[in-house]
Order: structure tokens, then sequence, then C-alpha cells
């Protein structure tokens, strides 16, 4: 991988970490209720699924692309659609206001991170249309790319929730919940989205 492909992975990443979803939301209301300490360890809690989700990912483009003639077609043509369907939600829905409810305090915050992430298929599918734009499937050693991709994005991830995090922890809730920010994440969003599928469909 060229430092331009981890730096414009880095970059979408960045944005979409930024986009509005339960996980983030969690992250800011138990940094607003319980304080960063904790918060991070829900942030954990969801990087270490991150693993799982990119372990997954390798086995299953492995397997296609091995069993498959077409394998690279069919991912091609799912990530296309599946990126284009995610920027046509996030279009629908990208004037919604963030809503910060009160949460139960959990006994083990790592733990809900890390369930909250693996049993999100979302998340998987995301994963499986989103990293094979940057790894190169069609070079031989992309397996590795995979991998290193995950390692960047779980770096990302801890990043910008760590920063969310502290902010919302020092900081009024009006301005977490003010609709602009929702809205200006959102249409971010969907640039990233369509950009990489128009990147994947020349590709």
């Amino acid at each position: 991988m060229s430092i331009p492909e981890i730096l414009s992975f880095v970059l979408a990443s960045t944005v979409l970490a930024f986009t509005p979803g339960p996980d983030i939301i969690f992250v800011i209301v138990t940094s607003l209720g319980q304080g960063f300490k904790t918060a991070f360890k829900f942030i954990l809690g969801l990087s270490t699924g991150i693993i799982l989700h990119t372990t997954l990912i390798v086995v299953g483009v492995s397997t296609l692309i091995s069993q498959s003639t077409y394998g690279l077609t069919v991912l091609k043509v799912f990530s296309v659609s599946y990126l284009i369907w995610l920027a046509y939600l996030t279009f629908i829905h990208r004037k919604e206001q963030i809503h910060l409810k009160s949460e139960k305090l959990q006994s083990n915050y790592y733990v809900r991170g890390f369930i909250m992430n693996v049993t999100n298929p979302k998340v998987l599918l995301f994963f499986l249309a989103f990293f094979p734009q940057f790894a190169n499937l069609q070079v031989p050693g992309y397996q590795s790319r995979l991998i290193v991709l995950g390692l960047i994005f779980i770096a990302v991830t801890i990043a910008v929730f760590s920063f969310i995090a502290w902010l919302s922890a020092n900081s009024s809730r009006k301005y977490i919940e003010n609709p602009k920010f929702s809205v200006a994440i959102n249409y971010l969003a969907i640039v990233v989205f369509i950009g990489v599928a128009v990147l994947l469909i020349f590709n």
C-alpha cells in the first residue's frame, strides 16, 4: 500500500468515525454521565470487536476469491451497491437531531462495547464493502493488507472516539445536540460513501 492510499483510508475512516450512530451516541452519553475513563473502556471494547470483524473479512474475502472465478466482480458489485445504499440512507436521515438519553449504569463498559460491536451485522457488511477498495484484492498479499487496514481503522476509531469522549466530558451537551453538527457530518459521510463507490467502479 502506498502512502497516498493509506492517507486516503485514514481520512475516510476519520470522517466515518464522526458520523452519528449508536456507538458514538453511547460514547457521548457515557462520557457525559460517567466521565472520560468509563467511556474509554467502552471505546476499547468497540475496538476489540473490530479485530473479530477484520478476521471474518480476511477469511470471507479469501474464500470468495479462491472459490469463484467471478469473486472479485461479485464483491465489487456488492460493495458499490451497499455504499450507495448507505449514502442514500444517510441523505434521508441527514437532518435528524442527535438526542442524548441517560443510560443506566453498566457493570462492565468494555464488555458492553465489545458485544455492541460484534453483534451488529451492519458493521461487518460495512467493512466488507469499505475495506476492499483500499486492499488491492487483485494483487497477491491482500490478506495482510486487509489486516493492516483493520489495525489502522482501530487506531482511528480509538483516536476519534476518545476525542469525542473528552470533548463531551468537558463541554455542554447543547453543542452536541445542535442539528447543524449532525447535518454537516452526514453530508461528509455521503461524500465518502459515494466517492469510495466511484473509485471502486473504476478500479
